[in-house]
């Protein structure tokens, strides 16, 4: 069976939107009372806010959003015109949802920075990779996109994160990743199919997110770093190492300069 069951449902209108839920919200009085960011960085890892918490002063958004969205006040993060979520979850369902409400808040720009499974013994634990494309093996983007060909992230911002990576003179490679709901179903078979595709990596989110934005009309990019390998066909997970986490401090530095206001 593909998805969705119906494909009927591309030419039929939702029962409703996120910007219903948000109005409902703001009914009840749940909305914040502060302007929506001007972009946004989708963060999923504790020590990726911890970072944002350490080195700059942040205003939690309040409301509905509470401290998930964190609007980052220094000078070199924005002067509080940018913001970082975290804590919505992992998985492409969680972070479509977060998306899909942050959209209808009125935030234009966005960049995912998250860890990722490499497929290549040349990316280790560590290294950067800039997303180029992701092949849908996840169940939400079929809701928003038709067809199997992979998603896409916005051309232009994708190509300003790529500057601002190259500005900070920070070693990366650039294309296609594997996104799939089941983390505990990642098989050798598979791991070698998408290799010879040219894939780097497997991780959660992004060809979901990459449809939500492309069916919305606003720009997403995505990068990760590296948190554990399946190169070797067994699994080596190094998602406490430092590497790691120094990674994705240089992956926010990036996207903080790739979304600043000019």
């Amino acid at each position: 069976m593909s998805l969705p069951r119906f494909p009927e449902k591309f030419t039929d209108a939702p029962l409703f939107n996120p910007g219903d839920f948000l109005r409902y919200l703001q009914g009840l009085g749940s909305i914040p009372e502060v302007p929506p960011p001007e972009g946004l960085i989708l963060g999923y890892q504790a020590s990726l806010v911890h970072y944002v918490m350490e080195t700059c002063s942040t205003r939690p958004a309040g409301g509905y959003f509470g401290d998930k969205v964190l609007y980052m006040e220094d000078d070199w993060a924005g002067g509080g015109k940018l913001a970082v979520a975290a804590g919505f979850g992992v998985g492409a369902p969680a972070a479509a949802v977060m998306l899909e409400e942050l959209i209808a808040w009125g935030v234009k720009e966005f960049i995912s920075i998250g860890t990722a499974g490499s497929l290549r013994a040349d990316l280790p634990p560590g290294s950067l990779v800039l997303c180029t494309s992701a092949f849908r093996d996840e169940g939400t983007s079929r809701h928003y996109l038709a067809g199997e060909e992979p998603a896409l992230p916005e051309p232009g911002l994708t190509s300003r994160l790529e500057a601002s990576l190259c500005r900070a003179g920070l070693g990366f490679s650039s294309g296609p990743s594997w996104t799939t709901d089941a983390i505990y179903r990642e098989t050798p078979f598979e791991v070698l199919s998408y290799r010879k595709l040219g894939t780097l990596v497997v991780e959660m989110e992004a060809s979901a997110l990459f449809a939500v934005a492309a069916f919305r009309k606003v720009a997403l990019a995505s990068c990760f770093s590296v948190s554990d390998t399946l190169a070797e066909l067994a699994w080596r997970p190094e998602f406490h190492a430092e590497g790691t986490k120094e990674g994705l401090r240089k992956l926010l530095l990036a996207a903080v300069d790739a979304l600043s206001p000019v």
